[in-house]
């Protein structure tokens, strides 16, 4: 008689069972790959929106710092090192004359308009020839060249006074505006320059930190901008001894600066010889202030006719410009 037991398992059965636990495994497999991928589509979309985010509050930081002093920060120019220390800078202060009267009266909404658009022109300039944009303090700007590049104190003062000059072209095409806009003096702006050695870097607290200057020459560089006239350009002695002999300057005064024990000399900045339109005479550059004549040394020996020409035009334009002078 047969007996029955516990019979082994067969293959087939041995097989059928590995292979559900295989598709088990799978299954499993298959839901943590659809979790993993969508946890990690979840957080490519938060990457990418914190990129954004990041992106956008670089863009506003921008508005708020300089070129250079941006490149330092975030840029790729290596390590940010804003530490303070004594540098040879060329400081410039701009202010518009008689602001407080014309906001006094003029539409808030106008005004601000009006200003923004001038300090927008301002800072475009400043950019164009290297300048620090230390800051805006109402109408007036505080810029400064030297740091955080340099290049060298001659480059620097005479890139400076430049963006000056060239500042001062732009303003003559605001004045109009201003004056279109309903602000009958218009827009005049007055300028000082100075060059000498600051501190700059970083003060402040440690929570709100202002990438500055502070220094003697700062003051100096203050005080020539408050002696200077409604569209005028007043510099230092020191800076105009860094200029070449292309600017056109004449002595003004000296005056005194509490603290320096020296009296400070006084030029003011005419133009530049080589902003000049085709066929300008070189004896002869007439400016919003008047004229500038230039010694003319005459040698029958070695003088060419093209010279004579030269000299002979420059002596008409003078006599025209003396007779529409006297006509007004």
């Amino acid at each position: 008689m047969a007996q029955y037991g516990n019979n082994p398992e067969t293959p087939n059965s041995e097989w059928s069972r590995e292979k559900e636990d295989l598709l088990g495994e799978v299954h499993d497999l298959k839901i943590l790959y659809e979790t993993v991928a969508e946890h990690s589509s979840t957080i490519e979309n938060e990457l990418e929106q914190k990129n954004q985010e990041i992106s956008s509050l670089i863009q506003q930081l921008k508005k708020y710092l300089s070129p250079q002093l941006y490149n330092l920060i975030v840029g790729k120019t290596g390590n940010a090192s804003l530490n303070y220390n004594r540098k040879f800078l060329t400081i410039f202060f701009s202010d518009i004359v008689g602001f407080t009267e014309i906001s006094d009266r003029t539409d808030p909404e106008v005004l601000s308009e009006l200003l923004n658009g001038y300090l927008n022109e301002m800072a475009q300039i400043a950019i164009k020839y290297g300048g620090t944009i230390d800051k805006f303090i109402g109408d007036a700007l505080m810029i400064f060249f030297g740091d955080p590049e340099y290049t060298s104190d001659q480059k620097h003062a005479q890139d400076c006074c430049q963006m000056g000059l060239e500042m001062q072209s732009k303003i003559e095409k605001i004045d109009q505006q201003w004056i279109r806009r309903g602000i009958p003096q218009g827009l005049k702006v007055r300028m000082g320059i100075h060059s000498g050695y600051c501190t700059v870097g970083n003060f402040g607290s440690e929570n709100r930190m202002d990438y500055t200057i502070i220094g003697g020459n700062v003051n100096i560089a203050s005080r020539l901008e408050s002696l200077a006239g409604p569209k005028s350009i007043f510099i230092s002695s020191v800076t105009k001894n860094l200029l070449s002999q292309d600017f056109i300057s004449h002595f003004n005064q000296t005056f005194q600066v509490k603290g320096i024990h020296y009296p400070i000399e006084v030029f003011e900045l005419l133009g530049y010889k080589k902003v000049k339109h085709p066929g300008t005479n070189p004896y002869l550059l007439i400016n919003r202030h008047g004229f500038v004549f230039e010694k003319i040394i005459f040698d029958n020996a070695s003088s060419n006719p093209e010279k004579l020409k030269q000299i002979e035009k420059a002596l008409k334009s003078l006599l025209s410009h003396i007779e529409k002078y006297n006509s007004v």
